[in-house]
């Protein structure tokens, strides 16, 4: 159903579909950009209001001060001023209250706005399937429409899915460089403690806390190369070229912890940094490669 009115879509003709799903797309756009704006207004006026309060505590305060037993009210006697000095900080703190209640309102107004705007915004939440759906009915007009229209919309259908696929791949890409980051950090601190036990004159004790960082970032290898293969299949709805990581492989483990001497601790730290070598080559082509889909996805947006 469209949310201009209860006809049914498939009662509506094509073109005014389609122009009906363009006006809703637009007017949520604009809603959505009013709404930050008015979050940001909202957010201000809440910490004018906290101000406010923290003013008015302070002026109870010194009221209570002077109506109290405390050294300022004696001293306020002292001077023959209490009265008025209470008078003045009765009228502040008066003052202060008044200025809280106002802006305890300009908060609930701009609350209420942000409320009805975002209602509405949620009303358009399926702008974007709609707008699908209407190229897709002028598309299939079957000689209803004329052919510039469904040609036109034939190619905007094109763009979106390309469009939703290199958001994907984007999405997909991010993921991906996440965990290989993260397996060049465990990398780094076993590398630290490689160069230890290599040459700062470590034994089994420094093998074994070696090896449990390598263990860790085997693990985040893994999970970086489950990650990097959804990235290429993502890519390969694109015909895009994928990002593969060379295997690591950790079978001196056993060797460089019970047989540990020079000739170990140097095959492991080669290992250690041939794979990192691997993993910052391949954190690198993923930057060039979301780079790429991400000047894609502006010319896309600009088409």
């Amino acid at each position: 159903m469209s949310s201009h009115d209860a006809v049914p879509d498939d009662v509506i003709p094509p073109l005014q579909r389609l122009e009906m799903a363009r006006h809703d797309l637009t007017e949520r756009a604009e809603l959505n950009q009013r709404l930050r704006s008015l979050n940001t207004a909202l957010e201000r006026a809440r910490r004018e209001h906290q101000r406010l309060r923290d003013e008015l505590t302070r002026e109870e305060y010194d009221v209570d001060r002077l109506e109290g037993v405390s050294a300022a009210r004696v001293w306020s006697s002292l001077r023959g001023s209490r009265g008025q000095d209470l008078d003045r900080e009765r009228a502040e703190a008066t003052a202060a209250a008044h200025a809280v209640d106002r802006q305890a309102s300009v908060v609930e107004q701009a609350r209420e706005e942000v409320e009805r705007i975002a209602a509405r915004a949620r009303q358009l939440d399926d702008a974007d399937a709609e707008y699908v759906a209407a190229l897709e009915a002028v598309a299939g007009s079957g000689g209803t429409v004329d052919d510039a229209h469904v040609a036109h919309a034939v190619d905007e259908l094109a763009r979106l899915r390309e469009l939703r696929e290199v958001d994907q791949a984007r999405v997909a890409g991010r993921s991906a460089r996440q965990g290989l980051a993260a397996a060049l950090t465990t990398l780094d601190s076993a590398d630290a403690w490689s160069g230890w036990d290599t040459f700062g004159g470590g034994g089994m004790l420094t093998s074994a806390f070696k090896h449990e960082r390598l263990d860790e970032a085997r693990q985040r290898l893994h999970l970086a190369g489950e990650a990097l293969d959804r990235f290429t299949r993502e890519l390969d709805d694109l015909r895009m070229p994928g990002v593969a990581l060379p295997e690591f492989s950790g079978l001196t483990r056993g060797l460089d912890i019970f047989w540990d001497n020079v000739f170990t601790d140097l095959l492991v730290r080669d290992e250690i940094k041939r794979c990192k070598r691997s993993v910052e080559a391949a954190i690198a082509r993923v930057d060039d490669t979301v780079a790429s889909l991400d000047i894609r996805r502006e010319q896309l947006m600009a088409t």
